[in-house]
């Protein structure tokens, strides 16, 4: 039996190589295991290296993407939907917009609103002077004498009190510092979305990554069990030392030891999207994540896709220029940026919120109205009488803290100003950190994918070595598990790559095109 092995030249040095991440299969190892120990293979691995793939026809740019990384945008978009609607990041911050608009309202009517209220009392009058009875004397008009009533020692009375402000400098403030609040809040729900299609985007790669490692790692596993027992025969028959088992057993041993550490890693990766989403673990959405990572080649193929390193790369490339300078950057973050628009409103906010320690200086205007009950007549007449009249109450001395009012007042503002500065440049910052990571990374991509094929191809010849004596078994060991290490970081820096450039997008102001939701009737 012969299987032939298409194996692939070195990538080219084309500087937008990075865009079409090759889709990394287990293969090396299994075609290279059937050239040397066909005795070993079964039928079912022989059908599969038969349907082997070269790299060079997995790349993007070859083929249409498969149905399983299509699937991968359709389940996010899926799962994106579900999280905005019950994630509680998302549900506290709806809650924060709805709690603000009812403030909102509740300033609003203040303002400009009439103020009515009643006020019923018992009243008890102490050394008051009251007439006798032989003092007492009618009116003219009164023929009966129990018609006629006195106030005594007790009294209930009724009052009602009408308070219609024209301008009062605490209502004013409170109705500014209710419309910031509202607004901050409204920006706080639309960063939040953003957030949420960043953060989700960076859970499900991490979860999809370590899913990958330890489907390559599996299937390490087989391909190193198969060649123990391979190493046992010879050894049993004379035909390999008791060094050469030893060696193949104790590999066999590590790589089932990082088996138990990956199963760890990647249910530790679920259960953080578990938490951020707060979709329950039976829900049918993650049996189908499930299903479209059932292979490492599938699994693949949804980091490559999900990534959307071509599209992302493209649409940051002005932005990640040598030309883009820090002016320009700077710029588009102040005009576009949700963040920067936050940043403006906290300090808008305090700096109105520190004039509340000097509202009491100003002078108030406003209508005040009573009507309360007339004096010697029953409760149950409902007799009154009252007044009302237009009101200008000026401050004019409270022990000279008007001074120290407006010095905290200035000390308050500044310190929103500051803070505000600061927080500004503590984003940007981090953007243009964000900015040279990802120059980095697309460096660290391309000579990854040279790294990965030289590796698959050291693989392949110490194979054919080690068959005719040439290579150690340690040398050989050695190998495959450095051609291990290679793939997981090429797909852990394409997952990177991906969540940095997604991050980097929204940040600015210019974010990927996430599932659609209606903000019109949402915000």
């Amino acid at each position: 039996m012969t299987v032939t092995a298409t194996f692939f030249k070195t990538i080219s040095k084309n500087k937008h190589c990075f865009l079409n991440p090759p889709l990394l299969p287990l293969t090396t190892l299994w075609i290279s295991i059937l050239l040397i120990f066909p005795s070993v293979a079964s039928t079912t691995n022989i059908d599969a290296a038969r349907n082997i793939q070269p790299l060079s026809e997995m790349t993007a740019g070859n083929r249409q993407p498969p149905a399983s990384s299509s699937a991968i945008l359709d389940f996010y978009n899926t799962l994106f939907i579900q999280t905005w609607e019950q994630a509680p990041d998302i549900q506290i911050a709806k809650k924060l917009q709805e709690q603000k608009s009812a403030e909102k309202y509740t300033a609003w009517a203040k303002r400009l609103a009439p103020q009515l209220n009643l006020e019923i009392s018992q009243k008890q009058f102490l050394n008051k002077n009251f007439p006798s009875a032989d003092d007492q004397s009618f009116p003219s008009e009164i023929t009966d004498e129990n018609d006629y009533y006195t106030d005594g020692r007790d009294v209930t009375d009724w009052e009602f009190d009408l308070d219609i402000p024209l301008y009062r400098r605490a209502l004013a403030v409170s109705l500014d510092i209710s419309q910031l609040e509202y607004d901050l809040a409204v920006n706080n729900l639309e960063i939040k979305t953003r957030e949420l299609d960043s953060i989700l985007h960076e859970l499900l790669s991490n979860y999809m990554v370590a899913c990958y490692n330890l489907l390559n790692l599996k299937n390490s596993i087989l391909i190193s069990q198969e060649h123990v027992a391979k190493i046992q025969r010879g050894f049993d028959l004379r035909d390999q030392t008791k060094l050469a088992l030893l060696r193949a057993q104790a590999n066999l041993k590590e790589l089932e030891a990082r088996e138990d550490l990956n199963e760890q890693r990647r249910d530790t990766a679920f259960r953080e999207l578990l938490d951020y989403t707060a979709i329950p673990e039976q829900n049918p959405t993650w049996l189908r994540l499930g299903e479209l990572l059932d292979t490492e080649k599938h699994t693949a193929e949804c980091i490559n896709r999900f990534s959307t390193l071509e599209t992302g790369t493209e649409k940051m490339r002005p932005f990640l220029e040598d030309s883009a300078t820090d002016e320009q950057l700077q710029n588009f973050f102040v005009d576009h940026s949700l963040l920067y628009k936050k940043i403006i409103l906290e300090r808008n906010l305090g700096e109105t919120k520190s004039s509340q320690h000097t509202q009491g200086e100003w002078p108030a205007f406003f209508v005040r109205g009573e009507f309360d009950r007339k004096p010697d007549t029953r409760f149950s007449d409902y007799s009154g009488e009252g007044s009302i009249g237009l009101v200008l109450s000026v401050p004019l001395f409270s022990g000279g803290t008007v001074f120290s009012n407006i010095k905290t007042r200035d000390m308050a503002s500044r310190i929103a100003s500051i803070q505000g500065h600061t927080d500004t440049l503590r984003t940007y910052n981090s953007i243009a950190n964000k900015k040279k990571t990802i120059t980095s990374l697309q460096s660290i991509f391309r000579k990854q994918q040279i790294h990965l094929q030289q590796q698959e191809e050291i693989v392949r010849l110490s194979l054919k070595s080690y068959q005719i004596k040439q290579t150690s078994m340690q040398d050989l060991l050695t190998s495959k598990n450095r051609l291990i290490d290679a793939k997981n970081l090429l797909m852990r820096t394409t997952a990177d790559l991906g969540i940095l450039l997604r991050q980097f997008a929204w940040e600015l102001g210019t974010p990927f095109p996430a599932p659609s939701i209606d903000f019109e009737n949402k915000f």
